[in-house]
Order: structure tokens, then C-alpha cells, then sequence
């Protein structure tokens, strides 16, 4: 973590802050912004190049100026995950939202992750029963994919979504899981 702050905020386009390249700083590293009345403001760097730095701020650009602190934490966003995490509702920043305590965990892990190459993963075999037959049978799914649910403004995805959740299962078996959303 750097303990310098830099000023070099070139422009403020909805929720980016553009920056003059000041230092070496890595994609998703994340920053807190300084603002005049004392207040913070967290970001994460989207882009960097040769001379410029774009960062995302995640509570909005509201109140930001030129002469805004900006300080590069290096490193990016962790999240502390436990078996505490099972049916908890969280916001975006990782903080509960659900009123119940919060998450003591003694590892944190990069949000985004290690890329896995397709080519060394085990061929995928365990079906999910969804217990909704238009998934079941048209869409199989199984243990380890993602399952995009589109929808159109007003038809009951959250409804859709929860049901899965409720229902699915191993076929065969009576093995736990978790889903995610």
C-alpha cells in the first residue's frame, strides 16, 4: 500500500475518474478517494496506460473534484469467505444486508479470481434437477455452470430464480450443494 496521495484527477465522467498516470498501478486495484470535506470514496482502477489511469467509484462521483486525494491501495477488492457466508445476503461492497452479524472469516479471497483453462477441467456429470421442466429438459444443468436467467421488465424472474434455488437438487442423490445468486 502506498502512503502517497495523488492529485491528478483530470476529468469526472459519470461514474469514472480519469487520472494522469502518477505510478505503476495494476487493473482492479483499488483506491480510496479523498474529498475536500474530509469524506472517502472507494474505486477500483478499470483501465491504466502509459499516461492515464481510469477509475470506477463504486458510491458515485457526487462531490468529487480536480483537487480530490486519490490513493492507490495496491491491491484489489477480497472478500472474507467462511462457511458463515451459506445463506446470506450481501451487498455489493461484501457487507451484510440481511440484519444478521457480521462475517468473521479468517481468509479473504480476490473477487476475481484465477482464470481455469476448459481444457484440464473434469467433464461436467452431475445433472441438477431444478424442478422447473422447461430448464430440466430443454437446458440441462450441471454442477459448476452458471445459469443465466433473462428476462423481460415484469415477468417473474426473482420468482424463477428463488424457485431454483429452493428446489434444485442432485438427481439420484442426496448429496448437499449450494446455489449461489
Amino acid at each position: 500500500m502506498t502512503s502517497k496521495e495523488y492529485k491528478t484527477i483530470t476529468d469526472i465522467k459519470g461514474p469514472l475518474v480519469f487520472l494522469e498516470k502518477t505510478e505503476p498501478v495494476a487493473y482492479g486495484e483499488i483506491v480510496t478517494i479523498r474529498l475536500s470535506d474530509g469524506s472517502t470514496k472507494n474505486g477500483q482502477v478499470l483501465d491504466t496506460s502509459d499516461d492515464a489511469v481510469i477509475v470506477q467509484v463504486f458510491e458515485g462521483t457526487e462531490a468529487i473534484d480536480r483537487q480530490a486525494g486519490v490513493k492507490f491501495l495496491g491491491d484489489v477488492f477480497k472478500l472474507p469467505v467462511s462457511r458463515d457466508l451459506i445463506g446470506r445476503i450481501l451487498d455489493g461492497a461484501g457487507r451484510p444486508r440481511d440484519g444478521g452479524p457480521d462475517i468473521v472469516a479468517e481468509e479473504k479471497a480476490d473477487i476475481i479470481g484465477a482464470a481455469i483453462n476448459p481444457y484440464s477441467r473434469q467433464s461436467p456429470h452431475d445433472f441438477i434437477q431444478t424442478g422447473v421442466s422447461a430448464i430440466d429438459c430443454c437446458t440441462t444443468l450441471v454442477r459448476g455452470q452458471k445459469l443465466p436467467i433473462f428476462s423481460a421488465s415484469g415477468l417473474p424472474h426473482n420468482d424463477i430464480a428463488l424457485q431454483i434455488a429452493r428446489q434444485a437438487k442432485l438427481k439420484d442423490s442426496d448429496e448437499e450443494f449450494i446455489v449461489v445468486f
